[in-house]
């Protein structure tokens, strides 16, 4: 079977799941994308030029259209959809793809859907979609007409989780044709040779970060946005009542709330916050390692939240806001605290119940360890193949 797996562009948690997949017997499988990004890129989001230190493009078969690009910004761009359209059907026409899956409702994936169905292939869909948030008549109507039209092309839709299951139930799509595949993550045995690496990588950021060392880590991995609410987090923070023993650290940052962050800290000086700066997935990993909670408290906007999965697999439990797109999962596998976004005495009550509760916090961590089990790139790439080979082509 020939299996084409079409991407904008590398995206660092489907790396391990593509190298899976290519080790099955019997799949011709391979990556399309729009765009070979270079090791190190400018990310306009993160506002500056960034390595997550990963090979990206090793254990796997893949094509592009563009390479050598050193920014992202444009990928997603009118013009540069219009290009992309014309090579996907160009592509779809010569290629011997027996089953086609898109990654995400873009424009072009869904004009390559339509003529892989007039050329009579299975096509698929990955999208980590979630039909939440505030929006008014015309958009809504927009939203339901787009992708209402997009998914009669669609055979079926690979679902990440319970909301993710909603959105395409909401927007016509039969359930029978809807299967969940858990999102898998980066792993600790990916990204370091064995655990002498993980171990050394683990000495050398204790002695560079030691102000950190020895104290119980509340964990914000992520983008200073908007949707994300760094602010929001800092300042529940600092009203929970919490032992001298806990600290914030804050890694990653850019986007709009950036200044804001970094003028909050020089002003205040608070000796339990710790902005470290972006840090590549090796260095990610190390501090997973070194955390107790992983805090998301996002508003509308945020996607899956892969920061509370990838954790999982190290001895850390988590708090996330309602409007995450894994929240449901936190809650039904009993993994962390789920707080109610637009309450910030929910939030701060949260922050004080697992940092004073050692037995519920030793509970969900052992609960998160068993959780990450199913969230391994094997676990995925095992349940992908044993569903394309029921597919009768």
């Amino acid at each position: 079977m020939n299996f084409l797996f079409v991407c904008t562009h590398p995206i660092q948690n489907l790396i391990p799941l593509f190298v899976e997949l290519n080790k099955k017997t019997n799949l011709n499988f391979k990556v399309l994308y729009w765009e070979k990004i270079s090791k190190e890129y400018f990310d306009p989001l993160f506002n500056q030029k960034i390595n997550f230190n990963i090979e990206t493009f090793k254990g796997y078969k893949f094509e592009y259209f563009y390479e050598n690009k050193n920014n992202t910004e444009k990928v997603t761009k009118t013009f540069n959809q219009i290009l992309v359209s014309l090579k996907l059907i160009k592509y779809i026409f010569k290629s011997k793809t027996d089953v086609v899956l898109v990654y995400g409702y873009y424009l072009p994936h869904i004009i390559l859907l339509l003529f892989a169905k007039i050329l009579g292939k299975k096509t698929i869909i990955r999208s980590v979609s979630y039909n939440l948030g505030n929006r008014n008549f015309f958009k809504r109507l927009v939203r339901k007409l787009f992708y209402n039209i997009a998914n009669l092309l669609i055979d079926e839709f690979w679902s990440v989780g319970k909301l993710n299951t909603d959105f395409y139930l909401d927007f016509g799509v039969n359930e029978k044709n809807i299967r969940t595949i858990p999102s898998s993550q980066i792993t600790k045995n990916f990204v370091f040779k064995d655990d002498l690496d993980f171990e050394e990588t683990k000495k050398k950021f204790i002695n560079t970060f030691h102000q950190i060392n020895k104290k119980k880590i509340i964990l914000y991995p992520g983008k200073f946005l908007k949707k994300k609410r760094p602010m929001f987090l800092i300042e529940c923070f600092a009203n929970a009542k919490l032992s001298d023993e806990w600290i914030l650290v804050l890694v990653g940052g850019g986007g709009f709330y950036h200044q804001q962050v970094i003028d909050y800290l020089k002003k205040n000086n608070p000796n339990n916050i710790f902005y470290l700066g972006f840090k590549d997935l090796k260095e990610i990993l190390v501090l997973y390692d070194l955390s107790e909670i992983i805090v998301l408290p996002s508003d509308f906007g945020e996607t899956n939240g892969n920061v509370l999965h990838e954790s999982s697999q190290f001895n850390c439990t988590c708090i996330t806001s309602n409007r995450v797109g894994a929240y449901p999962e936190v809650l039904n596998f009993k993994r962390g605290l789920v707080f109610d976004a637009q309450k910030k005495n929910d939030f701060i009550n949260k922050i004080e119940l697992l940092t004073n509760d050692i037995n519920l916090r030793n509970q969900l961590k052992q609960n998160n360890l068993k959780f990450s089990e199913k969230i391994k790139p094997s676990y995925a790439a095992n349940k992908i193949y044993d569903i394309l080979s029921n597919y009768e082509l």
